[in-house]
């Protein structure tokens, strides 16, 4: 079943209340002119997406081709093929052709570009689109009285966009959508080939920019509503990120080497309750091993730690 969280008037915040653990929240624009506009609404039963629709869709957009985010897009396109579906550059090639996808993110060349593809057109039923519409972030979109502007935030992927939602003639907050920067538990992610480190922080930065100078309701693919103003939110993910560091650091030493083997799965990102999950899958290696890795380039580029051999790394004492 489909929960609809009202944010402002007219605009809300979906997400399923499915146990399926892969998911995303959305967003619905009701445009009484035009149909409405759908931001991320990637729900899991095809029950819930025949829900939305019921009616006009003027726009679809997609925040980034991540497969929580656009798993079941397929279902729009077969009930309507006529709705507009907007993604942002170069990731809507993504969405036409997966093989593109799967060589930019780096899966292919690890050696799981056959496991990620049947995770996704297997267990997700993932299927390629006919027709998507890229669009460069930082484009502005206008739909009557609707003000749509795209923000680039890229790092957990090349194209990720936020999007500043403005009713132009009512008198409602205005609302940031930051799609899957991590207002999470755990934080960012940035777990392909194609992620930044350095991206992600800049990209944290910009939004805290945006957020701490005019008056926003807040919301993610992945979190609650955040009515009232939270300046710290955004410093409080680079502390996460600053203090997987300090973790990373503290595994190391002076004198004997550590290998990348010796700080997968060790609490860094993943908790081991998760782990124990998906034992042997090698996403969530790659996940990790991507990630560790962001870490360890960061650190070195600080000259705080020094690589001995082949991913294996000492203190810089």
């Amino acid at each position: 079943m489909l929960i609809f969280e009202k944010i402002v008037d007219g605009v809300f915040l979906i997400y399923s209340d499915s146990q399926f653990w892969f998911k995303c929240n959305g967003i619905v624009i009701k445009n009484k002119s035009l149909g409405d506009i759908l931001i991320d609404c990637n729900c899991f039963y095809k029950e819930e997406i025949k829900t939305l629709t019921k009616n006009q869709i003027e726009a679809y957009f997609v925040s980034h081709v991540h497969l929580d985010h656009v798993y079941n897009l397929h279902f729009y396109e077969e009930y309507d093929s006529n709705i507009k579906i907007y993604c942002p550059n170069p990731e809507h090639e993504f969405l036409k052709d997966f093989n593109k996808f799967i060589k930019a993110n780096g899966t292919l060349d690890f050696g799981i570009g056959d496991e990620f593809k049947h995770f996704a057109f297997k267990q997700l039923n993932f299927k390629e689109l006919h027709s998507v519409i890229g669009f460069t972030p930082g484009t502005e979109f206008e739909f009557d009285n609707i003000r749509l502007k795209t923000i680039h935030i890229p790092g957990h992927s090349p194209g990720q966009t936020a999007f500043l939602i403005e009713d132009t003639t009512e008198h409602n907050r205005k609302i940031l959508f930051v799609s899957d920067i991590g207002l999470t538990k755990m934080g960012a992610w940035y777990g392909f080939k194609y992620s930044n480190l350095k991206d992600v922080r800049e990209s944290i930065k910009k939004l805290e920019n945006i957020y701490i100078n005019d008056d926003y309701i807040i919301t993610s693919g992945h979190g609650p509503i955040l009515f009232e103003k939270q300046p710290a939110i955004f410093n409080d993910l680079l502390i996460k990120m600053d203090n997987i560091n300090k973790n990373i650091l503290n595994m190391l030493n002076s004198d004997n080497p550590v290998s990348l083997d010796d700080l997968i799965f060790k609490g860094l990102f993943f908790s081991e309750k998760y782990i124990k999950t998906r034992e042997g899958d090698g996403i969530l290696y790659f996940f990790e091993t991507n990630m560790i890795m962001s870490h360890i380039s960061e650190l070195l580029e600080q000259g705080k730690v020094i690589e001995v051999a082949n991913n294996q790394w000492i203190l810089n004492t």
